[in-house]
């Protein structure tokens, strides 16, 4: 998905207060988060992916923050 390559129509996939999933007609998928203004290119299969990594962190968001035995990641 690099380079300065044009895509062409996009069809809306979903929408709401936070993001704006389309497809362009090559198949490239564009994930824009509102909150930055930043656009991600993907694949349809990087977009599964990445869904099932966000499902996940979501699913334990809600768990308690352990107090040690944990790791920060920058």
């Amino acid at each position: 998905m690099a380079g300065n390559k044009q895509c062409g129509e996009h069809t809306e996939l979903a929408s709401n207060s936070a993001v704006r999933v389309t497809r362009c007609t090559c198949g490239t998928v564009h994930v824009t988060m509102f909150q930055n203004g930043v656009t991600v290119r993907m694949s349809p299969d990087a977009l599964r992916n990445a869904w099932a990594g966000f499902k996940a962190a979501i699913d334990r968001m809600d768990e308690p923050v352990p107090s040690f035995g944990s790791s920060i990641i920058n």
